[in-house]
C-alpha cells in the first residue's frame, strides 16, 4: 500500500486530493478516470487512508495510528471495497451500499466506500446508488474508479469530482520497471515501450513469465491467421484466451502488432516498431497484406477491446475478433 508520496506520474491528481484535504474541502464522490494500470485504484486507496488517518502528514497518511494499520490490513470497519459479481456491479450490491453508509461510524470518523469499475454497474444498480449519492449522508466519501466514464449514466457523473488520471512517458515505465528484483534494463525497455506507458499493464507483462515466448505465440499466432478456417480460427482464439486482463493484455499485443505491420508497410521505418525484438517477423508478414487490411483489422481489435470493457465474456470476444480476422476484410 502506498502513500501518495510514492505514486508516480499522476502529479496533478495527487496535487488535486491533497489540496482538497488540506483546506477541508472534500467532496461527497470522486471520479478516479483514466487509462487502465495507470494508478487509479492505488491513489484511491492512498487518499481514503489520508481520509480516515487520525494524525495526517502534509495531506497524507501518517502510515502509523490504529487507523492506517486497520486500512493496510484490509479491516477497517469504515472503508468498504465493492467490485463487480460476475462482471457486473449488481443492485444489490447497490442495496448494501445504501445500508452501510447510512450506518454510523463506527470508529467516529468518516466512512469511505471504494467502487472498482464502477462504469460495470447495471443500470438498476446505477439508479439505486444515484438515490445515496444525491443525498450522501454527512462524513460520507465515495470514490468511484473506472475507464470508461462515459458508460456511466449523466445523472452520476454529475454529482462526482473528476479526477484525471494518464499514461506515463515510457521512459517512466521503464525506470519503474528497472528498479524492480531481476528485471535487467533490455527488458525493462522493451516491456515499457509495449505497455504503451500503463504501468499495471508492463507489471502483468513480466509477472506473466517467458515474455519473449509470449510474444513469439502471438507472432506466430498472427501468421496463421490469413489462412485459418473458422474451426482453426476458434482453436487459436482458446490457445490465448483466459481471465479478463490477460485477454486483454493479448489484445493489446495484437493491436501493438498489427499497428506495426501498417507502420512498416507505409514508411520502412524501423524505429517506429514496438515490437522491435520481432522486426524480421513484422517485415515479413507485412509484405504480403494490404493496407486496407491493416487498417480493417486494427478497427476489428478496437472493437473487440471495446467489448471486454462493457463486461462481455472474454472467451466469446476473442472468438468473435478471430472469426472476423481470419476473414478477408471485404467480406467481413
Amino acid at each position: 500500500m502506498k502513500f501518495f508520496s510514492e505514486i508516480y506520474g499522476q502529479n496533478n491528481a495527487i496535487d488535486l486530493l491533497r489540496r482538497s484535504f488540506d483546506r477541508r474541502m472534500v467532496s461527497h464522490a470522486y471520479l478516479f478516470c483514466g487509462p487502465s494500470g495507470v494508478g487509479k485504484k492505488t491513489c484511491a486507496v492512498a487518499f481514503a487512508r489520508a481520509l480516515l488517518c487520525r494524525q495526517p502528514l502534509k495531506g497524507d497518511a501518517c502510515g502509523e495510528c490504529r487507523s492506517c494499520r486497520q486500512v493496510e490490513g484490509g479491516n477497517h470497519p469504515d472503508f468498504i471495497k465493492v467490485e463487480p459479481d460476475g462482471g457486473s456491479i449488481k443492485i444489490e450490491q447497490a442495496r448494501e451500499i445504501q445500508r452501510r453508509m447510512t450506518l454510523a461510524p463506527f470508529q467516529g470518523g468518516r466512512q469511505i466506500c471504494l467502487i472498482d469499475r464502477a462504469e460495470s454497474m447495471t443500470d438498476e444498480a446505477a439508479n439505486c446508488f444515484l438515490k445515496i449519492l444525491e443525498e450522501p449522508p454527512a462524513g460520507v466519501v465515495f470514490l468511484l474508479i473506472c475507464v470508461q466514464p462515459y458508460a456511466l449514466p449523466a445523472t452520476v457523473l454529475s454529482r462526482c469530482q473528476q479526477v484525471l488520471f494518464q499514461l506515463l512517458p515510457i521512459s517512466q515505465v521503464a525506470l519503474i520497471l528497472a528498479g524492480s528484483p531481476g528485471v535487467k534494463q533490455e527488458e525493462a525497455d522493451l516491456t515499457a515501450l509495449l505497455s504503451g506507458g500503463s504501468v499495471g499493464q508492463a507489471i502483468d507483462l513480466l509477472s506473466g513469465g517467458a515474455l519473449a515466448e509470449r510474444r513469439k505465440q502471438l507472432a506466430q499466432t498472427i501468421n496463421a491467421i490469413d489462412s485459418a478456417g473458422p474451426g482453426e480460427a476458434c482453436r487459436l482464439a482458446g490457445s490465448l484466451s483466459g481471465s479478463r486482463e490477460e485477454t486483454l493484455a493479448w489484445i493489446q499485443g495484437l493491436m501493438l502488432w498489427y499497428r506495426d505491420l501498417l507502420v512498416w508497410k507505409e514508411s520502412e521505418n524501423e524505429k517506429l516498431i514496438i515490437n522491435r525484438d520481432f522486426l524480421q517477423a513484422i517485415k515479413e508478414q507485412a509484405s504480403y497484406r494490404e493496407v486496407s487490411l491493416l487498417i480493417d483489422r486494427l478497427r476489428k481489435i478496437e472493437e473487440a477491446r471495446n467489448r471486454l470493457s462493457r463486461n462481455a465474456n472474454p472467451r466469446l470476444v476473442l472468438d468473435v475478433l478471430f472469426l472476423n480476422l481470419c476473414r478477408p476484410a471485404e467480406l467481413a
